[in-house]
């Protein structure tokens, strides 16, 4: 696909401060689009909530992945494109890297997932992919007690240290559009070298 508008990605895993960011960047640039994963749309949120909740019925690790990739799909062609083709530039809270990470944490097979993605997303690349790496023992701590957990955010550590090599993995995967960002730093410096790197980018200019 040819598009006009710039593409970019926020990634990281628990605790690393991508919502904090995302927002940030949404009051700032108020021109952009915003949506999450999984969500975006009526269909998406409901597939988070049933994906995602703090439920306790099993939920497959297949079955986890083809539910994402559902959500990412139907976000892809009625909202994305859109926007890239009329000059728009979007902003995505998590893309395929996040089922990379986290369902090949569970133990799906990686080509499945690359397989998947690229049948859901229309082969859609980011122009930039802003990573916010951090310890998986700082993330875990921050994210205690915080309203928004998820089942995924409650998982042991050992199952976060495999998120954090798999994100690592990718990084050096997409080497060119891959930018890690150190989320131990503070909210202002993470902000700053964010926008650093969109600069570099030339998606903003000031």
């Amino acid at each position: 696909m040819t598009s006009k508008g710039k593409f970019v990605v926020i990634e990281g895993g628990v605790g690393s401060g991508k919502s904090t960011l995302f927002n940030k960047l949404k009051k700032n640039f108020k021109n952009w689009n915003f949506y999450r994963e999984p969500g975006g749309t009526p269909f998406g949120e409901r597939v988070r909530k049933a994906v995602q909740g703090l439920y306790y019925y099993p939920i497959d690790k297949y079955a986890s992945m083809f539910g994402y990739s559902a959500a990412r799909a139907n976000l892809i062609r009625t909202k994305i494109i859109s926007d890239l083709k009329k000059g728009r530039t979007v902003v995505l809270d998590r893309y395929w890297y996040s089922t990379y990470a986290y369902q090949g944490g569970e133990g799906v097979d990686k080509e499945d997932i690359k397989v998947v993605s690229k049948m859901a997303t229309g082969g859609l690349v980011p122009d930039l992919i802003l990573h916010l790496d951090l310890d998986p023992k700082i993330g875990m701590a921050r994210k205690d007690g915080s309203r928004d957990t998820d089942r995924y955010d409650i998982k042991k550590l050992h199952f976060h240290k495999r998120i954090r090599k798999n994100y690592w993995e990718l990084s050096r995967i997409f080497a060119d559009r891959w930018r890690i960002i150190d989320a131990s730093a503070s909210k202002k410096e993470i902000y700053e070298k964010s926008l650093k790197v969109l600069k570099e980018f030339r998606i903003v200019s000031r």
